[in-house]
């Protein structure tokens, strides 16, 4: 890799002796000798040149430039150049870029007015978001009383619902249906007639579990859509242990499906505690979010009150109306 960045761009004043990690080069640039043994000529005025070369004029790269970039990857990039190797290519990939960059100023896209609009757009967007961060983001801070607050002011949204788990067979044919019934009637086990249908993958809906046959796992009333009331009422005041076998025909979306089932579980309804792990970050995110929401609003609008902003909503012309597209004539 040296040999080939000395052939491309010049000679190379230093190389990197040892595996070293980029966060912690300054300290080794420090106390490690060795980067200054070629010479006085590899200590630039802005740091340690680690590769050069003529180009409108001698270009430098440094160590401490190196350094500087690879500290602002993310963690993850920054771990694909932690050791010698990693380090030169880091380099090569500097210089190159240089190279690169060079060259388009020769060709004048630094003047390029497309160029420049997004280079004026971009600098507007981190504007935007730097003043949004002093103004509003830096400002939100909540305390855990705040939190508290907001969480008993939602419990409502921090219930699990009663919930039923059933073994239940779910199929589309009512024949097929019948003669399960009549089946499980006459002493047949529901679970192994589950497992049959399901190998024969004649099992849908609730119960359609290829690893459980007929395990629904638990469920609450709003697991299913309209059309499944007289499921979900014979599921919910059935008793534990009780076998409905009797078909319970449904109808979703025009698809009529006939049900029958065995009661295995039932929880009651219960309130999640502000403690639990999922309860708390939910309400962090949306107590940071309200509060986050409130602060901008006030921002944005004492900032229209002090410009005086005045909006002419008159002026804006209605939008024309869509055109049908024109029939095609008839062949002759």
């Amino acid at each position: 890799m040296l040999t080939r960045i000395a052939q491309s761009m010049g000679r190379i004043d230093c190389t990197l002796r040892l595996p070293v990690v980029p966060l912690l080069l300054l300290g080794i640039l420090a106390t490690h000798p060795i980067f200054y043994s070629c010479g006085d000529k590899a200590i630039g005025a802005n740091g340690t040149v680690i590769a050069e070369f003529e180009w409108n004029g001698k270009q430098r790269i440094t160590l401490e430039e190196m350094i500087q970039e690879i500290s602002e990857l993310p963690e993850y990039k920054q771990r694909q150049y932690q050791d010698k190797e990693g380090l030169e290519t880091y380099m090569l990939l500097m210089a190159e870029s240089r190279l690169i960059l060079n060259l388009a100023r020769d060709h004048k896209l630094n003047e390029d007015p497309e160029i420049l609009k997004k280079v004026q757009d971009y600098l507007h967007e981190l504007m935007v978001k730097r003043i949004t961060t002093q103004e509003v983001d830096d400002k939100l801070t909540l305390s855990e009383a705040d939190y508290m607050a907001y969480y008993e002011a939602h419990k409502e949204e921090y219930v699990r619902p009663a919930q039923v788990r059933l073994l239940c067979i779910t199929l589309i044919d009512k024949e097929r249906a019948d003669e399960v019934s009549a089946q499980i009637k006459e002493g047949k086990d529901i679970a192994e007639a589950a497992q049959e249908l399901s190998d024969r993958g004649e099992l849908v809906g609730p119960g359609a579990n290829a690893s459980s046959p007929g395990d629904t796992d638990y469920f609450s009333r709003d697991s299913y859509p309209s059309g499944t009331e007289p499921f979900l009422d014979a599921a919910f005041s059935a008793e534990i242990g009780q076998i409905h076998d009797d078909v319970i025909e449904v109808e979703v979306q025009g698809q009529k499906y006939f049900m029958m089932f065995r009661k295995d579980e039932a929880r009651d309804e219960y309130q999640k505690l502000f403690d639990d792990e999922d309860v708390r970050k939910s309400v962090v995110r949306k107590a940071d979010r309200k509060k986050r929401d409130a602060l901008m609003t006030e921002w944005i609008t004492n900032l229209r009150e002090r410009a005086e902003v005045k909006t002419y909503i008159d002026r804006i012309p209605e939008a024309e109306p869509e055109e049908p597209p024109a029939e095609a004539e008839p062949e002759e």
